[in-house]
């Protein structure tokens, strides 16, 4: 058996600790990838917002789909083996890419050849909010239609909440907004050090939030939504003023719940029937259990 194809061994996983302790992804570490099979899987099993897409983009700052991401990655790869017998020289991913892209399949005409810290710069603004480091409501538009369709076809759960901050009005009229910032800014590091990596958190707008949690029943969602409402209870007691959440939770195992907009709308409704039934709790779609 190829050991490529194997489990990752010991230097492959300290390439993939290194590459991610940076928390950058450049056109070196991607010909790392490129070059790597295991490393390239433990990258994309690392976590549901590592994809072919994010691979793409970074290489080429362009958009592309995942499925098509992922066909062009491997014809761009086979293409570099290909520049490299012909010219005697490996010409690294990003020359590759461009090249097959714009001289071979007519993506690109014209290419945006980028440095690497312009191209992070570019994709943390385009997918990530600035204030709390969460993803843009954009990106959960584009990622939930293509979970819920994967997860639908092969019978797996997919679970969401949505999360308000209680009277946030309030804190803003009280302390004033930068205070309201500082607030939103903790409750993003609070959500990043409560999920799990598989996990997909959003600033969805305002002072709500959503995560999406792949492969989950609604029952340890909404297990996941309550241990979350307490770290924010446990963290605002020590660091005042007193800040709780509403949560709703929903799945899309309930035969009414079979596109994203239903499982964002459900999650939704129960949340704001958490708030006007006291606040500061989890609730979740009625009939609903693992």
């Amino acid at each position: 058996m190829n050991s490529d194809n194997s489990l990752p061994d010991d230097n492959t996983k300290r390439m993939l600790v290194d590459i991610e302790s940076t928390d950058r992804l450049t056109s070196d570490s991607i010909d790392k990838f490129s070059r790597k099979p295991a490393l390239l899987k433990g990258y994309l099993d690392a976590s549901i917002g590592h994809t072919f897409s994010e691979l793409m983009f970074r290489l080429t700052h362009e958009i592309y789909t995942e499925k098509k991401a992922s066909n062009l990655w491997h014809k761009i790869v086979k293409h570099r083996k290909n520049l490299k017998k012909k010219l005697n020289r490996d010409m690294g991913m990003l020359v590759s890419a461009l090249d097959y892209l714009s001289n071979i399949s007519g993506d690109i005409s014209s290419p945006k050849i980028m440095g690497d810290l312009r191209i992070e710069a570019a994709a943390a603004m385009a997918t990530r909010d600035a204030l709390t480091g969460l993803y843009l409501h954009g990106v959960l538009d584009f990622m939930l239609e293509q979970m819920v369709a994967e997860h639908s076809r092969y019978n797996k759960s997919l679970s969401l909440l949505m999360l308000d901050i209680d009277d946030f009005k309030q804190v803003n009229d009280a302390y004033g907004h930068q205070f309201g910032d500082e607030i939103l800014q903790k409750l993003g590091r609070i959500i990043k050090k409560t999920i799990r990596d598989a996990d997909f958190p959003v600033r969805y707008g305002g002072e709500e939030f959503v995560i999406v949690f792949p492969d989950t029943a609604i029952d340890s969602a909404a297990e996941m939504a309550e241990r979350l409402r307490m770290e924010v209870n446990r963290y605002f007691s020590e660091n005042g003023p007193k800040i709780t959440v509403s949560i709703g939770v929903s799945s899309i195992r309930d035969p009414d719940v079979i596109t994203a907009s239903e499982l964002i709308r459900q999650a939704d409704d129960v949340m704001y029937k958490v708030k006007g039934s006291g606040k500061n709790s989890v609730g979740k779609m009625l009939g609903s259990s693992d």
